[in-house]
C-alpha cells in the first residue's frame, strides 16, 4: 500500500473511533415550565459564606 492510502485509512479509522466514544443519554429532562419553582435555585458557590473583601475567612484556617 502506498503511504497516502495508508495515513488516509488511519486518519478515517481514528475519526471513527472518536465519534464512538460519546455516550448519549436514554433520557433528558424537560425544562421546568414557567411559574413554576427552580428545583435548583442556589448559585455557587453560596455568596453568603464567602468571605467579603477585607475580612477574615469563617473557617478555622488563618492565614498570615
Amino acid at each position: 500500500m502506498s503511504k497516502t492510502l495508508s495515513l488516509t485509512v488511519l486518519a478515517l479509522a481514528c475519526t471513527l473511533a472518536l465519534a464512538g466514544c460519546g455516550k448519549k443519554p436514554k433520557f433528558v429532562d424537560s425544562p421546568v415550565p414557567e411559574g413554576q419553582p427552580d428545583p435548583f435555585p442556589r448559585t455557587y458557590p453560596n455568596p453568603d459564606l464567602d468571605p467579603k473583601p477585607g475580612k477574615p475567612a469563617g473557617s478555622g484556617v488563618q492565614f498570615p
